[in-house]
């Protein structure tokens, strides 16, 4: 069957339910199965649009989802909130990760928190280990909405949204269409190279010589690969992840269908070329390269073209703590050489080291061009003075400018028992250096899993969609400002 799209709106005058709507045209347009489905409101506030509530089992049906809901106070509605908090039974067994996810908000306000409420609701997909996409930022619809690139925000008109927005609800649809039946593909990495023991993280304080990013024979210091072997192809027998299979022998991101349809069907890409990593770190600490080459090493493992690149500048000088050779400095070219990019740095002042942030945002393009991130996986991770010294914020800050770079964004999630037994950071992979100058197994054991889900998300999102099987559907409207949709057929598989 084709790829499938849900489309949850809360509305209490309209506008969000008619850019629900739009979205879901937009994504019917571009090939996908869509339910458009409604947040029952607050007693008498309830408006009584004619869609079925929706259930947490409609977001475990889809396999990409647009959430739709008014701006209260900067947040996402109650009503909202409580489906979304709904869906902790299937959180909590793993069932949501890995769907491309976007969002639509409306506030009276221009200013009144609508990006807010966009990020707010990203981090509830974080944490479910969705891939999160925004708008396009390249596309001038996108700019005629206002620019933000977090997904559509819009003003309120009481149910009759400004033809821009309209546009940009629509288009915002498609693109998510179309990520999400690319994400639903196949994956080219082979089976013999993407297997990987069902092993769980040591415990806090003990080493595992079999878990996940563990040293690979030859290795430099710590355990990575040494820095100097940035572009080279490791194809052991055995090793790497399964296409769709995380550790422990549950599917990625713990997805009960499609990992395992995936890994099932052998089928490879037609083109052999291996994916391509690239890892991109500023920090002269030990901690911050360590995490990089741990990363590097866990892409290498899955038969991946890595490229392991730093970010000159800062504070200077090379530590007579650090053994290795230096990485080749990173350079655009190797963004628009990568089919997906993982950066790192220490956090400085609740964000991450500035020669990154400059670095990252030196790939924006001029008005109207797409950054070398656009369309392409993203994620980060990094180092703290101390547990609750902004490891959380600096990559949430991150993950806005890739939005702005158009970037879908994959993070850790709770998608694999080393992202909990590193602290539980959905957001990515973090170390605190009160925790030593090396990083803890249990932090490599998780920037290695963040390294491997990186490289899969490239293998996918780099190629076309595999076809699709047509699907019949009615459209009704009963009145033309109601935009009443509802799907009668079913796949002809």
């Amino acid at each position: 069957m084709s790829h499938r799209i849900a489309v949850v709106y809360h509305s209490r005058h309209g506008t969000v339910r008619a850019l629900a709507a739009l979205a879901a045209e937009g994504a019917r347009e571009a090939g996908a199965e869509v339910r458009l489905l409604r947040v029952a409101d607050d007693g008498a506030a309830d408006p009584g649009w004619p869609e079925r509530p929706a259930e947490p089992e409609d977001v475990l049906w889809a396999d990409g989802l647009v959430l739709a809901c008014p701006t209260y106070y900067g947040n996402v509605s109650s009503p909202f909130k409580r489906f979304l908090e709904s869906t902790s039974p299937l959180w909590r067994q793993g069932l949501l990760a890995d769907r491309v996810a976007t969002g639509i908000t409306v506030s009276t306000q221009r200013h009144g928190g609508r990006e807010a409420t966009l990020t707010a609701l990203q981090h509830t997909l974080y944490h479910w280990g969705c891939w999160v996409a925004g708008a396009d930022p390249a596309d001038p619809v996108t700019r005629a909405a206002g620019g933000t690139p977090y997904g559509l925000a819009a003003d309120n008109h009481r149910g009759d949204p400004a033809p821009h927005e309209r546009a940009a609800a629509r288009a915002l649809g498609r693109r998510l269409a179309h990520l999400t039946a690319r994400a639903r593909a196949t994956p080219a990495m082979s089976p013999l190279l993407t297997t990987v023991p069902a092993r769980r993280p040591a415990p806090a304080g003990q080493a595992d010589a079999t878990a996940p990013g563990e040293p690979a024979p030859g290795a430099g210091p710590h355990g990575a690969l040494p820095e100097g072997r940035t572009d080279s192809v490791v194809r052991p027998a055995c090793s790497g992840v399964a296409a769709g299979v995380g550790p422990g022998g549950a599917p990625a991101g713990g997805r009960a269908d499609g990992g395992a349809r995936r890994a099932r069907s052998g089928r490879l890409d037609a083109t052999p070329r291996p994916v391509r990593l690239a890892v991109v770190y500023h920090g002269e600490d030990a901690a911050t390269r360590i995490l990089a080459q741990e990363a590097a090493a866990a892409g290498r493992a899955l038969g991946s073209r890595v490229r392991l690149r730093r970010v000159p500048g800062g504070r200077g000088g090379r530590p007579a703590t650090w053994l290795g050779p230096w990485a080749v400095p990173a350079t655009p070219e190797d963004i628009a050489w990568a089919d997906a990019v993982l950066f790192g740095a220490p956090v400085r002042l609740g964000a991450l080291a500035a020669p990154l942030l400059d670095f990252v945002q030196a790939l924006e393009p001029a008005e109207g061009g797409r950054s070398p991130l656009w369309g392409k996986p993203a994620s980060g991770f990094a180092t703290s003075p101390a547990t609750h010294a902004g490891s959380e914020t600096a990559v949430l800050g991150l993950g806005h400018m890739l939005l702005h770079a158009g970037a879908v964004l994959v993070p850790p999630g709770y998608t694999d028992p080393a992202v909990e037994a590193a602290g539980g950071n959905p957001y990515g992979t973090c170390h605190p250096r009160t925790a030593g100058d090396v990083p803890t197994p249990q932090a490599r054991a998780a920037v290695a899993h963040q390294g491997r889900r990186t490289a899969l998300a490239g293998d996918l999102l780099r190629r076309a969609p595999r076809p699709r099987r047509t699907v019949r559907q009615d459209t009704v409207r009963t009145d033309p400002e109601r935009f009443v949709t509802r799907t009668t057929g079913r796949s002809t598989a």
